[in-house]
């Protein structure tokens, strides 16, 4: 007697692939059926039809990804709430200033808070021979106290601005606070990281005292390096003009594992946005024939898992990595260049001070890196 055939489940189209693929992986055979033919990716109310002997597996199978999804969502629920923090450091030149803007624009559509940093060191000073333990340690004491209060005024003089900025926007009004910490810049910038718990830092690329020809800035470098969280980094001559005008992310991919943790963040954080995201690798020829396979890969996974973002993936071929990332952001009037560090990968070319200097210092493109 031939097997009867049930619908065990009903979902979008994006989750009933999900789903098929793990009952099939199970060895429990299934197909979808109510699927709009001309446009798979948006239909709705798929059937998972299997034997109904495989039933009582079949449920169990989805029990278990329905534990699992919990345990995603709540991730995602933990990702949101981080989202809703933005952390910049700001050392009062055009460069931090600039910055900010940016960290308004972005915190305005996430409905999010903004916290600036600033740091400042420790004086060093010179014993005095003349003076006794007690005056000397009262000196640095006072020199210390002069340098915070003349910080704490520049910052709500910032403040004070960003807010009137705000005001002449319509749309919704961060909250901006700000700390101040005593220390290295990018110490005080990490440890604020842990306690604070931002999704993205918000930087200028160069900071107060860096040299023309540092590209970036020695302590927008080590945030980089050492930070768990996605950098936004602000070029010199970016203007910011809105968030209307960026509308077009471009995404490099190596066909790392960390990619996929990286788009995942980037969509999060685009969400709210009418963004185009360009998922881009840059082939030379030896290797053609093998990143084309991962392309098709990568590409399957992103139309079955994120199929409601207008992504696209592209393969080029170029012998020189930054040459052909430059020509395809030129041909598709990029506005954002977003990649995740590698320990050899093109993010260590970026730190290469010609490149920097082509990439970062002589483009208004900013850049958003995530850590692998």
């Amino acid at each position: 007697m031939e097997d009867k055939v049930i619908t065990i489940a009903s979902y979008p189209y994006s989750r009933a692939q999900l789903l098929k693929g793990r009952l099939e992986a199970e060895g429990i055979e299934c197909f979808l059926s109510n699927i709009n033919l001309v446009q798979p990716h948006v239909s709705s109310g798929v059937k998972i039809r299997i034997n109904e002997k495989d039933a009582e597996a079949a449920v169990k199978i989805i029990d278990r990804i329905k534990e699992e999804y919990g345990e995603a969502k709540q991730t995602t629920v933990d990702r949101l709430k981080r989202i809703r923090r933005i952390l910049v450091p700001v050392d009062f030149t055009d460069h931090s200033i600039n910055a900010c803007d940016y960290a308004l624009g972005l915190a305005s559509r996430l409905k999010a808070e903004i916290m600036l940093v600033y740091s400042y060191f420790n004086p060093i000073i010179t014993t005095d021979a003349n003076m006794d333990d007690g005056s000397y340690y009262f000196h640095i004491d006072e020199v210390v106290g002069n340098i915070e209060k003349e910080a704490e005024a520049k910052m709500k003089h910032l403040v004070s601005k960003m807010k009137e900025k705000e005001q002449r926007q319509d749309r919704p009004k961060p909250k901006v606070t700000y700390t101040l910490g005593k220390g290295t810049p990018e110490d005080v910038i990490l440890e604020l990281c842990e306690s604070y718990k931002p999704a993205v830092i918000v930087m200028g690329i160069r900071g107060r005292g860096e040299g023309a020809y540092n590209f970036p800035g020695s302590v927008t470098r080590k945030v980089i390096k050492k930070a768990s969280i996605p950098v936004l980094v602000i070029p010199q001559k970016s203007v910011y003009l809105g968030m209307r005008y960026i509308s077009k992310v471009l995404y490099a991919t190596d066909f790392d594992e960390a990619d996929f943790k990286a788009l995942r963040t980037l969509m999060t954080l685009m969400r709210p946005f009418d963004i185009r995201i360009y998922c881009v690798h840059i082939a030379t020829v030896k290797s053609n024939t093998f990143d084309k396979v991962k392309m098709d890969e990568l590409s399957h996974h992103i139309q079955t898992e994120y199929n409601e973002y207008n992504l696209i993936c592209d393969l080029i071929q170029h012998d020189d990595i930054v040459e052909g990332l430059e020509d395809y952001i030129d041909q598709k009037d990029i506005d954002m260049i977003a990649l995740t560090t590698h320990k050899k990968g093109i993010i260590e070319r970026l730190f290469n001070p010609d490149i920097a200097k082509r990439m970062l210092y002589q483009t208004n493109i900013p850049l958003l890196i995530f850590q692998s």
